[in-house]
C-alpha cells in the first residue's frame, strides 16, 4: 500500500472532512446540488452539500452501502438484509423485498439504478467466503432477479452512455466485467472481461461513466482514481491522499466534478499520521461531463 509515483494534483480538494468508517455509494442529487452516500460501517446516510462542508445525516439500524432517491418520493437504500424504503427524516425503513433471507451471513454491497430506473446491487459474504456473492435488479413492480451469480466480492457498477454495456465489478479477483445489456428488457449477456488490476495497483472498488464512455474507478489501497478507455485501457490517473477511496459519481452544477469517498478502516495509527483524511470525500474537476444519475422507478 505504498504511495504512487507523483504528487496529489492541484484539481484535487477536499469537500467534506470526515472520518467516515467505510464511506461509499455516492449519488448526486442534481435538484438540490447535494451529495447523497453512505457510511457502510458505522451505518449512517448522509446528505451532504460540497459548497458549505454541511452535512444532514440519519443512522441506520443495519449495514447500508447504497441509496438512491425513488421517483414517488423518498429514498430506496441497499441494505444488509435486502432492498428497503428509507426516511432520511426520522431513519425508520421498510423492507421492500429480500432476496437473500436464506443467506443471513451475506450482505448487499454497491448499487445504483439504470436509465429505466432499475435498482441493481449486489451480495457479498460478510466473513469473505468465496464465491457468495450474487447480482440482482430489483424493479419498479417489486419483483427481484437474479442476474450472476459466483462473485467473491461484488462492487462498483455503471452503464455506458448508449446503454449497451454493463459494468460490473469483483473487488477480490480485482476484475471489472463487462456485459452486453438491453435497456428495454434489462437483461444482461455475455460477461467477459474489461479491466484487470495487476497486483500493487490496488483493488478495483466504485465507479462512475462519464458521458464520453471513459470508466473511472476508485483503487482501494491504490491512492488514486483510475480513467479506463471503452477498451478497458488506462487513460488517466488521478493520485488521492488517502489510500482508500472507495467510490465516486458525477455532479456538481456542469457535472464535471467527480465525487470520490474513502475509508479508514483497518488502517494503522501510523498510516492515519500518513492520511489524516481518510474517510472524506475528495472533488475532482475532470473537464469531463458525466451521466447523471437514476431515480428508483417503483
Amino acid at each position: 500500500m505504498d504511495k504512487p509515483l507523483g504528487p496529489v494534483r492541484a484539481d484535487v480538494r477536499c469537500v467534506l472532512p470526515d472520518s467516515a468508517f467505510l464511506g461509499e455509494g455516492p449519488h448526486w442529487l442534481t435538484a438540490e446540488r447535494k451529495l447523497l452516500w453512505v457510511d457502510i460501517l458505522a451505518p449512517a446516510i448522509h446528505v451532504s452539500d460540497p459548497a458549505t462542508g454541511k452535512s444532514t445525516s440519519v443512522r441506520m439500524p443495519e449495514l447500508v452501502s447504497a441509496v438512491v432517491p425513488r421517483v414517488r418520493g423518498g429514498y430506496v437504500a441497499a441494505m444488509q438484509t435486502g432492498f428497503k424504503a428509507v426516511d432520511l427524516t426520522t431513519g425508520a425503513s421498510t423492507m421492500l423485498a429480500s432476496p437473500e433471507a436464506d443467506r443471513p451471513g451475506n450482505r448487499f454491497n454497491d448499487g445504483k439504478c439504470d436509465r429505466r430506473g432499475r435498482f441493481w446491487a449486489g451480495t457479498l459474504a460478510i466473513d469473505a467466503t468465496p464465491d457468495a456473492g450474487s447480482l440482482y435488479r430489483f424493479d419498479a413492480d417489486g419483483r427481484v432477479h437474479l442476474m450472476d451469480t459466483g462473485f467473491h466480492v461484488s462492487n462498483g457498477l455503471g452503464w455506458s452512455p448508449d446503454d449497451r454495456r454493463f459494468y460490473f465489478t469483483d473487488s477480490a479477483r480485482r476484475t471489472i466485467y463487462v456485459y452486453d445489456f438491453d435497456l428495454e428488457s434489462g437483461a444482461i449477456a455475455d460477461r467477459r472481461v474489461f479491466a484487470e488490476i495487476p497486483e500493487g495497483h490496488g483493488v478495483p472498488d466504485g465507479m462512475a461513466v462519464d458521458s464520453e464512455g471513459f470508466v473511472w474507478v476508485a483503487q482501494w489501497d491504490g491512492w488514486c482514481v483510475v480513467r479506463h478507455d471503452p477498451d478497458g485501457k488506462v487513460d488517466r490517473v488521478v493520485n488521492l491522499p488517502v489510500p482508500r477511496p472507495t467510490s465516486c459519481a458525477f455532479g456538481g452544477p456542469d457535472m464535471t466534478t467527480l465525487y470520490v469517498t474513502s475509508a479508514r478502516i483497518r488502517l494503522s495509527a501510523a498510516q492515519l499520521a500518513d492520511s489524516p483524511l481518510s474517510g472524506s470525500v475528495f472533488a475532482i474537476e475532470t473537464g469531463v461531463r458525466g451521466l447523471p444519475e437514476t431515480a428508483f422507478a417503483g
